[in-house]
């Protein structure tokens, strides 16, 4: 018995780290070195997981192909919000997690972002995804993401 239940807590221990983690609006504020904000504007702020990326970079040209995969959060504001949601801190609407991959051309001035929505949170972490969200792709500019993306995994390299 003793050894079952040594089995099940291993199991438990090891399946943790595999589970998914529920993201909030606090968890991408206070961690500004994992999660790096690489696109912003009025109505989203787009933040990269740092401890996900996973960079390729062909060596052959300086001008080179690289492709850059990251889990990436994408935290949409509330329209039109008013004061009492400014006071209260209820301006975020909802996180969208995203696995993403930005792939860049150099030499040909090509960029593009692949997607695939992965869950949808509430600004308190809980998850709201439902079938509603299924398919929902994410409309940002390439080229704009792949430069902000690429300097941030650079000044990695160079910390």
């Amino acid at each position: 018995m003793k050894k079952l239940w040594a089995a099940m807590a291993a199991g438990l221990i090891l399946a943790a780290p595999g589970a998914a983690m529920a993201m909030d609006s606090a968890t991408l504020l206070e961690n500004p070195s994992q999660y790096r904000v690489i696109y912003a504007d009025g109505k989203k702020a787009v933040y990269a997981d740092m401890a996900t990326v996973n960079a390729v970079q062909s060596r052959d040209l300086n001008a080179s192909i690289e492709n850059i995969s990251f889990t990436m959060y994408v935290e949409n504001y509330v329209k039109n919000p008013d004061a009492m949601a400014y006071q209260t801190g209820d301006t975020v609407a909802d996180i969208q997690q995203y696995d993403a991959v930005a792939y860049g051309n150099k030499n040909a001035d090509r960029y593009r972002l692949e997607t695939k929505l992965t869950a949808v949170y509430d600004a308190d972490g809980r998850e709201i995804g439902g079938p509603s969200w299924k398919g929902k792709k994410v409309k940002l500019d390439a080229d704009d993401l792949y430069y902000s993306l690429f300097r941030a995994v650079h000044a990695l390299k160079a910390e």
